[in-house]
């Protein structure tokens, strides 16, 4: 180091970029799920849901803003598991803002809100992007919704707003 300072300073340079390089790349693959595509999500969810014996109905009010799109897709993807999981649902009713989405089930148990630690952690990233999470149970229904106020919503033509499966 002392002979060639030039040279201890450009490795520690290639050094330091090769770490937040690894940083970037272990992020990217812990938070892969960010980038879920809502649609593809949606279709999971209505074919698990339709397989289960579930009712669904999706009400598209907008088009989803895509700044949005994958963090509504993992609310979707993780309200899907935990109603298959914990609800004896018969109906499940799914509806898209622009800038958010509303699940609503029935057949939620009369219990207190179990320690859902998905929602939990979606919660928080909802949060850090501007939104809020909504988780509510009541009357043997559960809500789940994100919704992000800073996004203004646009209506779609009425053709496309009702898909009813």
């Amino acid at each position: 180091m002392r002979s060639d300072i030039g040279r201890a300073e450009e490795e520690l340079r290639e050094a330091h970029a090769l770490v937040g390089d690894t940083i970037t790349q272990t992020k990217e693959l812990a938070y892969a799920q960010r980038r879920l595509n809502l649609s593809v999500e949606l279709e999971n969810a209505k074919n698990l849901f339709e397989a289960a014996g579930i009712r669904v109905r999706v009400n598209r009010e907008a088009d989803v803003d895509e700044r949005v799109n994958g963090l509504l897709g993992q609310v979707l993807r993780e309200t899907t598991t935990n109603i298959l999981r914990h609800a004896q649902a018969t109906r499940v009713r799914i509806t898209l803002s622009e800038s958010g989405i509303s699940i609503v089930n029935d057949g939620a148990r009369e219990a207190p809100l179990p320690g859902l630690s998905g929602l939990a952690t979606l919660k928080e990233r909802v949060g850090d992007n501007g939104g809020e999470l909504t988780v509510e149970q009541e009357n043997g229904r559960f809500l789940t919704a994100a919704a992000f106020p800073d996004l203004r919503s646009v209506t779609l033509p009425s053709a496309a707003r009702e898909d009813d499966r």
